[in-house]
């Protein structure tokens, strides 16, 4: 075998070698990440029961359980969804909360009310910041942000407990509270399979303020919360959000989702 030979072979195989490692040590970007991640369909609609329960800094549990009602209006009229609140629990039978969505785009803030039994009225309640929702989420937290509203870059690959995870830090552009959000997405050969299972929140000055966990059920081509635990580091607090009996694509009306409608409750 001439050298000239022997010198293409081995350039060859130094080409085979090398090319699959330069694939595979190729990461997508922050932003694609969020985009084949974070946005996720939803179905047209969803009916569930939704049990939260609370631990309070001296320990004490606080449960209270809800029918859920949730429709998708995609921004048509510039509305992205609307949810309701019927309370299930014994202790406050009869409360009901409603909150219309806004695009981002929107001079709107979100609409919310609240059906009180007691002197059976509807009431027009303010958006709540996430210094008056220390136990939970904030309104703010509660939308799909738009990928625009965030810078996004990639962190990392993490493996915990043998499964890998994207690891996303999104700074925004303004915000009034968080100084920056550092998302974990699961890591799958299929983008679809690809879902936020922990998001880590921190102050303007880089503490973090509490950590978000859920875990992801596909119902149907749609995917919904199965549960979600918020642990809040400034209020030294727990809530837990447990979704069952969950349905989608179960064509409710525009009726459901009005003043009157939670004053008369849901019957199914």
């Amino acid at each position: 075998m001439s050298n000239r030979t022997m010198s293409k072979i081995i350039v060859a195989t130094m080409l085979a070698l090398l090319t699959p490692f330069s694939i595979a040590a190729e990461a997508p970007s922050g932003s694609e990440i969020v985009q084949r991640c974070y946005y996720k369909n939803a179905g047209d609609d969803q009916r569930s029961r939704l049990l939260v329960t609370s631990t309070l800094t001296n320990g004490k549990k606080v449960s209270s359980e809800y029918i859920r009602l949730w429709k998708n209006y995609a921004g048509k009229d510039g509305i992205v969804d609307k949810v309701v609140l019927y309370t299930a629990s014994a202790h406050n039978q009869g409360l009901a909360f409603m909150r219309w969505g806004y695009t981002n785009d929107s001079p709107r803030l979100a609409d919310q009310w609240v059906y009180l039994p007691e002197m059976r009225i509807v009431k027009r309640i303010s958006k709540r910041t996430p210094e008056e929702m220390d136990w939970g989420f904030s309104d703010d937290d509660l939308r799909e942000r738009d990928i625009s509203e965030d810078d996004h870059r990639f962190v990392e690959i993490r493996t915990i407990e043998g499964k890998e995870f994207y690891v996303v830090e999104s700074t925004p552009k303004s915000d009034p509270v968080y100084g920056k959000r550092i998302s974990w997405f699961s890591k799958h050969d299929d983008w679809e399979q690809c879902v936020e299972k922990r998001v880590d929140y921190f102050d303007k000055e880089m503490k973090m303020l509490k950590k978000q966990f859920v875990t992801w059920r596909q119902i149907d081509g749609a995917w919904v919360w199965e549960s979600a635990v918020i642990k809040n580091f400034k209020a030294d607090s727990t809530i837990v959000y447990d979704v069952k009996e969950i349905e989608v694509n179960v064509g409710l009306k525009d009726r459901e989702f009005t003043p009157r409608a939670l004053a008369r409750g849901y019957k199914r």
